[in-house]
């Protein structure tokens, strides 16, 4: 069953809450002059709800060298700081076509590391997921732990500023929020990330996120622009 049927049925309500915004958003990765693949992002609000959906695929020049392939959903609460997630599932395979599912939900964590396994129960790690908490903040994230679902890592603002972003091409040009973290993972590897937000349609979103790799270039998300145009569609009613 694909990874968002498993997600809307698990957190079904019994209402369909009015349409509050939301897009679709597309992001090519490069790491120097390597495209390194393709995320797309979907976000779907109604009322104070919201679920998030996306898919990474590693092009086929950067698998030559590394493959990492997701689909992920996340569902939540939509407060004035931000999303609050409350139900987390992702599903990723790599080079050998290993398998991983991580399931979280308001009272425990579930993983299943290999196709032949068995899920197993492991401490739900802290925190927003990431991609909730670092592309949709409507403000630098606040939370301080965000997770992949498995693990948590520690965030801490270092600056904000805000600055004109040039585009170029097919990308986001305009006005942007930099939020410039120190990140810290569960084996106390330290990793610097700029977020660039800014508003776009009705949503504030990250245009650009850079991830700043010791030795190795830096992974950069860009927006693509112009948006695709998403119909509003009420996710988190019973089907």
């Amino acid at each position: 069953m694909p990874c968002r049927a498993v997600l809307t049925i698990l957190l079904a309500t019994l209402a369909v809450p009015a349409w509050a915004g939301g897009g679709a958003f597309h992001y090519d990765a490069r790491m120097a002059f390597l495209k390194a693949g393709e995320l797309a992002l979907n976000l779907s609000r109604f009322g104070e709800q919201y679920e998030v959906t996306g898919e990474f695929q590693t092009s086929r020049a950067m698998s030559t060298y590394y493959t990492w392939n997701g689909v992920f959903a996340a569902t939540g609460i939509w407060h004035m700081d931000g999303p609050v997630t409350k139900a987390y599932l992702a599903r990723s395979s790599g080079k050998d076509d290993d398998l991983k599912i991580v399931l979280n939900t308001e009272n425990e964590a579930r993983l299943l590391d290999s196709p032949d396994g068995e899920f197993e129960t492991i401490e739900k790690p802290a925190g927003n997921d990431l991609i909730s908490a670092l592309f949709f903040s409507p403000s630098c994230y606040k939370g301080g732990v965000v997770h992949d679902g498995e693990d948590a890592y520690q965030l801490k603002l270092r600056t904000s500023r805000t600055r004109t972003m040039g585009g170029g091409g097919d990308y986001y040009k305009g006005e942007v929020i930099d939020c410039d973290y120190d990140v810290r993972d569960h084996k106390d590897r330290k990793r610097r990330v700029i977020v660039s937000l800014a508003d776009v349609g009705d949503t504030t979103v990250a245009v650009q996120l850079r991830a700043k790799i010791p030795v190795l270039p830096d992974a950069v998300f860009r927006l693509r622009m112009p948006l695709v145009t998403q119909t509003p569609r009420p996710v988190f009613a019973a089907q």
